[in-house]
């Protein structure tokens, strides 16, 4: 968007103000700005006003020989080309020496003719593209001789703004809100407007409202005794460089003041609305609608309509209807003037792929007061460029209760404290009232803000937003920056973040694992492949896939897929994560209990449970690294689809299972193609880490050796490893030092139904050194209490 620094003079004085410094100066306070474009320099003291006294045409020749008074610079011969050069004009003449670009104006001989200069047209002189028209002819002009520049205002400077910059600015979006934040940076006043027009009592049109949330106000205004006709000089060279286009005086209008006042306007053909009746209201399923740029477009409940008593005649804040558009000759007109929700004008604009000056304002949020000050200053402007033209109606207006003003209760101390500078109340109220804030002093010390209503639809709330207002224009580049004193205080430890560092730490750097993060969310197709359908689950309102609908109840199934990626890619796969899982509950919130789970694949061509143990040893490893007691693992119990039917086991806390560990079932290992035997396990976490800490011991090391000796037992095939081991630790407990697990056999010279199992167990007294005979002792003892209590024997 561009501002004209010209069109700000309108609204505020800028004499003797250095334009490029209140350019940065802006971009510090209130918008950033893209650039500043300095226009119209070249049309110096050599552009001035021209008076065609003759024209003569040159036999043979399309171009002609004209006699142009140019003032002081005498009488002088110019070779046009123009068609629509004549005698009696007044024109615009670049004499020998003006520049256009590289082009500079030289006395040159044409068709015989010697040329003094150049009678110029709107494109030639940079403040149109009307070239293919001919020259400029200009209305009321001055005596020949007078610069051009100084009689019209083609020399301005442009402020060049992104318009996100003014996204939450609903104000912004006219040159009078910009001159209104320029003359508080200024400390100038603010032009009042001239905007007095009377009305007549008639009102030869009803005006009906269905949907007052989605237009808070709507107005409007009937003028006869218009016609279309070009717009003045200056109303053009205003429109063109803010980069719209001149179309004719009274569609021109509606443009100038939309882009001076903020509020857009449209104009209808009186004779083209039916009923003498404007209806808005939302559009019916189906409905077609034709816009001003020929398109037609279905609409419906969602998008708001400007109607009469039998047809659609506008898209309600983003086009005008083709069937109502003024034309050239229309005499009489209906000026609308509104106020549309702003998300009901972008949903429109969206859904049709129209996205016009109308509707970039109406979605900002338009302050409705606004629409009474438009509507005024448009029949201002059409009864100056319209001498015949009438108003001939009431200001005929509809409207939902204005919300009421904005009170702020603001401590002078407040604003001190936050900007970090002694302001003084006086230079706050200053800046306030500067910026159209009202301003009273209930108590000392303490004001009480009221928020202008251009200000007020969705920019200041809340007291912080005024400290903002009184920091950008006071100047932050003004106050002194300080470093804050701030006295450090150690937070407070989190025991559960320290609690999972470690954990990562111990399955990281010791283990080996390597850490995975994935979605939160199931996947489907993965959940299908492996045979789990999950309980009740966390539904999702708006997944990101339709193939991930809800939370996940277990980190487990992401570990296979993961697996399942990268197979093929390496021999072993050992990884694990830590993370929640989602179980929903009645009338309350969802559980979100932190687990951690773990994978390890590895090629294994003897069958073995090697990737289970190895777990397993990883989790008594874990134990120690994190302080807790270690889980027990007892056999079977587990349930998950993914586990092997009989190499399984429960993970437990004393009586409580908080997980599991196990093989991959073969049928979910077949499905995922794993060339790998896996195992996984997946615990609680928090319950873990809930548990009673494990204080570190000390034990000397021993003064005493130690004896070796190994033991192959066979039991049962249904006897826990775990209660073998427990039976040979109790054997002899102050002797036996250790019992370790070696291996398990199940293959030949091993009876049906049973299994060998193989122990290293480690004999030490701590007082004395062991004697054979004591030894033999507690190798009986071992077998004894291995018979007794899991009916083991020695394997032979």
């Amino acid at each position: 968007m561009y501002i004209s620094t010209n069109w700000l003079g309108r609204h505020v004085d800028l004499t003797g103000v250095d334009l490029d410094a209140l350019a940065k100066r802006f971009t510090l306070a209130v918008a950033e700005l893209e650039g500043v474009h300095h226009v119209g320099a070249e049309l110096d003291e050599h552009v001035v006003v021209g008076h065609v006294l003759e024209v003569h045409a040159i036999e043979g020749k399309h171009v002609r020989v004209t006699q142009v008074d140019t003032g002081a610079h005498g009488v002088r011969t110019i070779i046009c080309g123009a068609p629509n050069v004549a005698v009696g004009q007044d024109v615009v003449v670049a004499l020998p020496g003006a520049r256009f670009g590289d082009f500079e104006i030289a006395v040159a001989t044409v068709a015989g003719v010697e040329s003094h200069g150049m009678i110029a047209s709107e494109k030639e002189l940079g403040i149109g593209d009307e070239h293919a028209a001919g020259i400029l002819v200009l209305t009321d002009a001055p005596a020949p001789g007078t610069r051009f520049s100084e009689a019209y205002p083609v020399v301005d400077t442009l402020f060049e703004v992104d318009n996100k910059s003014l996204t939450h600015r609903p104000d912004l979006w006219g040159h009078r809100g910009i001159a209104r934040e320029v003359a508080a940076l200024l400390g100038r006043e603010l032009k009042a407007q001239d905007l007095d027009i009377t009305y007549t009592d008639d009102r030869p049109l009803t005006i009906r409202v269905d949907d007052l949330a989605a237009c808070p106000r709507y107005s409007a205004v009937c003028l006869d005794g218009v016609h279309t006709a070009p717009s003045p000089l200056w109303l053009r060279l205003l429109l063109q460089r803010v980069g719209t286009r001149a179309i004719n005086n009274l569609v021109d209008a509606t443009n100038f003041v939309m882009l001076d006042l903020g509020n857009p306007l449209h104009a209808f053909d009186r004779r083209q609305i039916a009923g003498d009746a404007i209806v808005v209201r939302r559009a019916a399923a189906g409905e077609r609608f034709t816009t001003l740029d020929g398109a037609e477009h279905e609409v419906g409940p969602d998008d708001l309509l400007i109607a009469d008593a039998e047809r659609g005649v506008a898209l309600a804040g983003v086009m005008g209807g083709e069937n109502s558009e003024i034309k050239d000759d229309t005499t009489a007109m209906v000026l609308e003037a509104a106020n549309f929700d702003a998300a009901t004008i972008r949903v429109t604009a969206q859904r049709l792929g129209i996205r016009t000056e109308s509707s970039a304002r109406f979605e900002k949020s338009l302050d409705p007061h606004l629409v009474g000050d438009a509507s005024r200053a448009f029949c201002r402007l059409v009864l100056d460029l319209c001498p015949e033209a009438r108003v001939t109606s009431a200001f005929m207006d509809v409207a939902a209760p204005y919300a009421e003003p904005t009170h702020i209760r603001l401590p002078v101390s407040l604003v001190e404290r936050r900007l970090g500078a002694a302001l003084g109340a006086a230079r706050i109220r200053e800046i306030l009232t500067g910026l159209a804030f009202a301003v009273s002093e209930p108590e000392p010390g303490i004001f009480d803000v009221v928020v202008p209503s251009w200000r007020a639809t969705k920019d200041i709330g809340i007291k912080e937003d005024l400290i903002e207002e009184v920091g950008r224009i006071h100047g932050y580049d003004n106050i002194t920056p300080e470093p804050p004193q701030v006295k450090l205080i150690r937070p407070d430890a989190n025991a559960r973040k320290r609690f999972e560092h470690a954990a990562r730490a111990y399955l990281t750097q010791s283990a080996g694992l390597d850490e995975l993060q994935t979605y939160s969310f199931d996947f489907e197709p993965l959940l299908s492949r492996i045979g789990y359908a999950p309980e009740a689950r966390l539904e999702l309102a708006n997944p990101i896939s339709a193939e991930m609908p809800a939370m996940r109840r277990s980190l487990v199934p992401a570990l296979l897929g993961a697996a399942e990626k990268n197979t093929r890619g390496f021999d072993e796969l050992r990884f694990f994560e830590i993370g929640r899982v989602f179980h929903p509950r009645e009338g309350e919130l969802a559980a979100q209990p932190v687990m951690l789970g773990g994978l390890v694949a590895a090629l294994d061509g003897d069958g073995t449970a090697a990737t289970f143990f190895e777990l397993r040893d990883a989790l008594a490893g874990l134990a120690k690294a994190i302080d807790r007691a270690p889980l027990t693992v007892r056999g079977g119990g587990v349930s998950w689809p993914w586990a092997h039917p009989v190499r399984q086991a429960t993970l437990s806390l004393g009586d409580t299972v908080i997980g599991h560990i196990a093989e991959v079932h073969p049928a979910v290992a077949t499905k995922l193609e794993l060339r790998q035997q896996a195992a996984i396990f997946e615990l609680d976490l928090d319950a873990w880490r809930q548990s009673a800490p494990t204080p570190p011991s000390y034990r000397p090391l021993p003064r005493f050796p130690s004896v070796f000796r190994d033991f192959a037992v066979l039991v049962g095939r249904d006897v826990p490893a775990g209660d073998v081991q427990a039976a040979i630790a109790a054997a002899s407990p102050d002797r036996i030092a250790d019992v370790a697990f070696q291996s398990i056999y199940t293959g030949a010279g091993v009876p049906e139904g049973e299994k060998s199992l193989a122990w290293s167990v480690t004999l030490r007294h701590p007082e004395r050194t062991l004697a054979e005979p004591e030894v033999r002792e507690v190798e009986a003892a071992v077998w004894a209490s291995l018979a007794e209590r899991v009916g083991g024997r020695p394997r032979a």
